[in-house]
Parts: C-alpha cells; structure tokens; sequence
C-alpha cells in the first residue's frame, strides 16, 4: 500500500486533515472530461460560439447542401440551404423534402428537386 504527502495541499488549502493518506482511501475522481472554467470564461465562450454562428441559417450554414429546383414552366434555380429557402418562399418544409427524396413526383409548381455542387463564385 503506498502512502501519499498531502501535507503541503493541506497548508495551501488551509485545511486541517491527515499528512498522509493512502492509494486505497475512498476519495472520489473527477470526471475525466471536467474543467476549472469560471463562470466568466464559460460566458466568454457562449458569447463567442454566438458571434461565430450568427448567420448560419440557410446558404450560409457550413454544412448546407445545394439543390436545384426546376418548375413547371421550365425555370431552374440553384439554391443552398433547402428547408430555409422553402420556408422563406412559401413552401412546405416537408413538400420540398418529399420531392428532393423522391416520395412526391410534383409539389405544387415544382416538379424537380435534385441536389448539385455548389456554384463556382467568380472573384
């Protein structure tokens, strides 16, 4: 059985306990994944995940796909972020996705959803 010095953490905590202690004491383990941040520091870090993610909604979110939608009178579009531009026009959530995955043949004025690459953007 090994004997630990937890003399000195008794003095820096200004605690009173023994001078030793042994590897087989039930002292409970902080979890592996636990930090020491300070209410400020978790605050510094919510402010900055929702500056970072401000505008991610439709084509702007990183992991939008892109689609191209094609209507009943021959026009196509190309557009990113599906159910926001559905929304944003008047369309279903669930209308556009039943016909990008194949379960409607037609929605409303749409005939064709079909995913794409995203459009090269000329500098």
């Amino acid at each position: 059985m090994k004997e630990l010095y937890v003399g000195g953490l008794n003095a820096y905590f200004n605690v009173s306990g023994p001078e030793y202690i042994t590897d087989d004491c039930n002292i409970e383990p902080l979890p592996s994944n636990y930090t020491f941040n300070s209410e400020y520091q978790r605050q510094l870090a919510r402010e900055n995940a929702l500056k970072r993610n401000a505008n991610q909604k439709g084509a702007n979110n990183r992991n939008a796909k892109w689609w191209r939608i094609r209507f009943k009178n021959g026009r196509e579009i190309v557009i990113g972020g599906l159910q926001r531009w559905a929304v944003d026009n008047g369309y279903s959530r669930s209308g556009i996705k039943n016909i990008a995955y194949k379960k409607w043949n037609t929605y409303r004025d749409i005939v064709e959803v079909s995913e794409t690459v995203a459009p090269k953007v000329s500098q």
